[in-house]
């Protein structure tokens, strides 16, 4: 780039010409210096804009809130009702004060605004103080999260690209799926520490209607993530077992027993099984914590935080039953008795749904190959928990097709040893009479 002359090459012998200086960022009108701001690809690429100019910090500090309506649309492009949706459910006003009232009134308007609010009409109507606390919850615990996942996932996709960089629909999914995973938390959970009221959402088939207002692929999505959840507990207590072992520690010798009781059994004997009771308590708290343990290096910092979330939770719910239990044939049965629902009505008419292209609206290559080009409304344990291991339902084709997953779900399909159980709900012609 020329500084103090411009050659434009007019031909031989051309003279290079003295160029006008251009103008500095300072000088720029107020429009372009507001798109340059509305244009940054990250929080972090916006604040260091704002930190390098002062006449940008200027003109943002004059449209702080259009400007951060304007990055909250763009950075949660199709997933901003659940983001919301997540911020208002994680409230301490909402928290304490849920009730079976509040809860599913709660979980109506969610439906609602899933099906009938555009991002663009959210975004407009956000006030600062939701949309700080959007970006601060972002930042801190989703963007982390779904990196830490999507290397967790990755690693176990056979022969999987794993250097290469996620798509904007795979981190769309993924990132989908975490929010929406928190809003289950939220209503269906505990948050820990007295900020619960004790009512919850609590039976599986009532928590099963509440993963119910989206399509079954995209609640394998959620699963995906869970799965991720509870592998890294695991890990967690495998660190952190012998340390709460009321029974072999020594630091329990001169303790009166009675007066502990904590029953902060990590493990079942002798099978070393994983107490799920323990494991569910760390798993209704949500993202928070299971990005909060991610980041601890300190092992007795770590011990601390388990053992008080575990004490902090196991009572502040009715069931100790978690979404997995909710997501059984059980109560996916029950559901569709009681609340049958289009996504029933296109898997008994058989509808087909051939893949077309990677967008987080429509279902991936994985799930449409899965269930053989037709509607399906089963999840779950209808569906291979390896699938789950490598996020199937997260990646684009193009991904999936490198790594061999596609091979390998043709290979593992349990539709062609078992048979489809969707042929259990086909209605027959007698039935529609």
């Amino acid at each position: 780039m020329p500084d103090e002359t411009t050659d434009v090459n007019l031909g031989p012998g051309a003279i290079a010409q003295p160029s006008s200086a251009p103008a500095s960022l300072e000088e720029l009108p107020f429009d372009i210096h507001r798109l340059i701001l509305s244009q940054a690809p990250t929080f972090d690429a916006l604040r260091a804009l704002v930190h390098a100019s002062p006449q940008l910090h200027r003109v943002y500090v004059h449209d702080r809130l259009p400007l951060l309506r304007d990055f909250v649309e763009q950075t949660f492009d199709g997933f901003l009702v659940d983001a919301h949706a997540a911020y208002l459910s994680g409230t301490n006003e909402f928290q304490q004060s849920r009730s079976d009232l509040t809860l599913w009134e709660f979980v109506n308007a969610y439906r609602h605004r899933l099906t009938t609010l555009a991002r663009s009409d959210l975004a407009a109507q956000l006030p600062l103080e939701h949309v700080i606390e959007l970006v601060r919850f972002h930042r801190s615990v989703i963007e982390p999260l779904t990196e830490r996942y999507a290397t967790w996932a990755l690693a176990a996709l056979s022969s999987s690209p794993q250097n290469y960089p996620l798509s904007g629909t795979e981190r769309r999914r993924v990132q989908r799926a975490l929010y929406r995973l928190e809003v289950f938390c939220n209503v269906c959970g505990s948050r820990g520490g007295g900020r619960s009221a004790p009512v919850c959402i609590g039976t599986p088939v009532d928590r099963l209607r509440v993963l119910s207002l989206i399509p079954a692929w995209q609640i394998e999505e959620i699963l995906c993530i869970h799965a991720f959840a509870k592998d890294v507990y695991g890990g967690i207590f495998d660190q952190v077992a012998w340390d709460l072992d009321e029974l072999r520690n020594p630091k329990y010798r001169h303790v009166n027993m009675t007066s502990v009781h904590e029953d902060l059994l990590l493990f079942s004997s002798p099978e070393c099984d994983i107490n799920q009771e323990s494991l569910d308590s760390m798993l209704r708290q949500g993202l928070t914590l299971l990005s909060t343990v991610l980041r601890i290096t300190d092992h007795k910092e770590l011990v601390e935080l388990v053992r008080q979330s575990i004490l902090g939770a196991q009572w502040t719910g009715r069931y100790y039953d978690w979404l997995d239990d909710a997501v059984q044939d059980g109560p996916q049965a029950t559901r569709r008795e009681e609340w049958y629902s289009e996504e029933d009505a296109a898997q008994d008419r058989r509808d087909k749904t051939p893949f077309g292209i990677d967008t987080p609206d429509l279902p991936p290559l994985a799930w449409v190959t899965f269930w053989r080009g037709e509607a399906s409304n089963l999840f779950g344990p209808y569906v291979p928990g390896t699938f789950r291991r490598w996020g199937y339902v997260m990646w684009d084709a193009a991904r999936l097709e490198a790594s061999g997953a596609m091979k390998y779900m043709e290979l593992e399909s349990r539709l062609d040893y078992l048979g489809d159980p969707r042929e259990e709900t086909y209605l027959t012609e007698d039935s529609e009479s």
